[in-house]
């Protein structure tokens, strides 16, 4: 943890009100600003469930004195920027959303994230290069198992006999 940077809630917070802010001026957008919340409360409740499997010993100690007083939102609230990049690939990798679209704003938005960090310098690359990889590397599988979905989505919805109609102007007969 790096005391010098804002609280996850805060960087949740700003980034969130960035993200819906933006989406309000393009248009219709009831739907994505719904998802957009969504998200936001979905990575919230994976970082209070799940946060402390990435903090070292000191901070651990710092969440359960924390928890005693307030348990509600005590991850986010006592936690950093660094502390979120390192929750980040489990949360990819074990809070798939089962709706097509919701993934693909999942993927899009934890990316942008990602990105925003880095750009407002919430985190120092240096010495976070590996998360920061495996964070990649999660949007990769993460945009992967997208694709075979959207594969099995389509093979599935195809007319019986598709596969096997004979292809026409194949130059073989």
């Amino acid at each position: 943890m790096s005391s010098a940077t804002p609280t996850i809630d805060i960087v949740l917070d700003g980034f969130f009100a960035e993200q819906l802010s933006r989406s309000a001026r393009g248009g219709p957008t009831g739907m994505r600003q719904r998802r957009l919340r969504s998200l936001e409360l979905r990575l919230r409740d994976y970082l209070e469930a799940e946060g402390a499997g990435v903090l070292v010993t000191s901070d651990i100690e710092l969440l359960a004195i924390e928890r005693q007083f307030d348990p509600v939102g005590a991850f986010c609230r006592t936690m950093h920027s660094d502390d979120l990049v390192f929750a980040l690939p489990g949360f990819l990798e074990r809070s798939v959303p089962t709706d097509m679209a919701d993934i693909r704003l999942q993927l899009s938005t934890i990316g942008a994230l990602t990105s925003w960090l880095i750009r407002t310098r919430l985190i120092d690359q240096t010495g976070l290069e590996c998360v920061l990889l495996d964070v990649g590397a999660a949007l990769r599988r993460g945009r992967a198992g997208l694709r075979a979905r959207r594969a099995a989505l389509g093979a599935a919805t195809a007319p019986l006999g598709a596969a096997a109609a004979p292809q026409l102007g194949s130059g073989r007969g």
